[in-house]
């Protein structure tokens, strides 16, 4: 089956994780479809894409999928949907059966399955059984100290569209560091994990079809460079070559009977043992790097969907390992904090592989972040001065 015939369609706010999923389906010879999320405090990037020809503007993801279902849910040949933050992944696992039937999306067979597995308790059980490490955790309502983990610990909240998310996130080596990062937190609920000083970080790229029966797991990427309290932004990829590892990562995606586009989250520790993390069950910002790598990530899969198989493309068309660096975080984790000059920054730019944001063939959404984030800050440096001046 020709998946030209079929509409495909991204439903997503102002992310770089569309970007590439739009950049993919494109490069492919397809125009993707839009359903976009107004949201004032983004900066303006996925919607400056030259690739984008039909947009349509919501203010909400329930209007995104009310919408989506009223304008295509009658289609001759069923269109794929691509999800790619946990917020509208979430509600289209909720509206499972308002979608079944009516489109190709990520899901797990019924409604709520896959929110139970964005539970990090939850998943971390299932990457247990598997036979992964985890780390040491405790369940707490926000305020209430562990009982059985020794400090250091991490907070984390129990699912991403909980509280503030990353924001909620906090490193405690004791009782009163805890405590005063509790006065900061959002979240109703969190999950307390013990903390593990790492080495480097390893996120696995995959897809998977027919609720994990068959799973592809091309890449796997690492870091050159990152900090204790937040993944990396410049980064080195190679296919995967453990193959007991490629096999426990499978059961995970089995156990779970999902289908879609998926990344897998390890940290690793000093010693170099492997500690699994979480499993973003969506198209992940990294994944446009497989499409780069050699297999254009979102159009394999919805092909892989179409023939009930996975064909996997050969393996001298698919490179052995290149680089890739997010600009805009890592200008911000290295340059913005003085751990490397400008110089030095702007070199590694220049032989990067690969860059997330800025594109040769669609160089727009770099240059519009780029030129609202430095007027933004043109501005508040304006206020301050005229606050003082007062």
């Amino acid at each position: 089956m020709d998946i030209r015939n079929h509409k495909h369609i991204i439903v997503s706010g102002d992310t770089g994780n569309a970007l590439g999923i739009v950049r993919a389906i494109a490069e492919g010879g397809i125009n993707p479809i839009l359903i976009y999320l107004v949201e004032d405090t983004h900066l303006p990037c996925l919607i400056k894409s030259r690739y984008l020809t039909t947009v349509h503007r919501v203010f909400s993801y329930e209007e995104a999928l009310d919408l989506l279902i009223d304008l295509y849910g009658n289609e001759p040949q069923t269109p794929f949907v691509y999800t790619c933050d946990d917020s509208i992944e979430s509600l289209v696992d909720n509206r499972y059966n308002d979608l079944s039937g009516k489109f190709y999306f990520f899901n797990a067979g019924e409604a709520g399955r896959i929110n139970k597995f964005m539970n990090k308790h939850e998943i971390c059980l299932v990457a247990e059984k598997c036979g992964f490490r985890i780390p040491k955790q405790e369940i707490v309502d926000t305020g209430v100290l562990p009982t059985t983990l020794k400090y250091p610990v991490i907070t984390k909240t129990l699912m991403s569209i909980m509280g503030l998310w990353k924001g909620d996130v906090y490193i405690c080596h004791n009782e009163e560091q805890l405590k005063e990062a509790f006065t900061k937190i959002q979240s109703p609920k969190l999950l307390l994990q013990e903390y593990i000083y790492k080495q480097n970080e390893l996120a696995i790229q995959g897809f998977s079809i027919d609720g994990g029966r068959e799973v592809y797991l091309p890449y796997g990427i690492s870091f050159f460079r990152f900090s204790n309290e937040s993944y990396g932004s410049y980064m080195y990829c190679k296919p995967l070559q453990d193959e007991i590892l490629i096999q426990r990562v499978k059961n995970i995606i089995k156990e779970c009977h999902y289908t879609g586009c998926f990344e897998v989250e390890f940290l690793i520790d000093k010693e170099g043992n492997l500690w699994f993390l979480e499993v973003n069950f969506r198209y992940s910002f990294w994944n446009y790097a497989v499409t780069y790598g050699g297999v254009n990530f979102p159009l394999t899969w919805a092909k892989s969907v179409l023939d009930n198989h996975i064909n996997i493309p050969d393996e001298k068309d698919i490179k052995q390992y290149f680089t890739a660096m997010s600009e805009p975080s890592d200008f911000g984790q290295s340059v913005a904090t003085k751990k490397i000059s400008i110089f030095k920054w702007l070199k590694e730019v220049h032989n990067t592989d690969m860059l997330y944001f800025y594109n040769p063939n669609d160089p727009l959404p770099a240059w519009s972040f780029w030129t609202h984030k430095i007027l933004r800050k043109i501005v508040r440096i304006i206020t301050r001065n005229k606050n003082i001046n007062k």
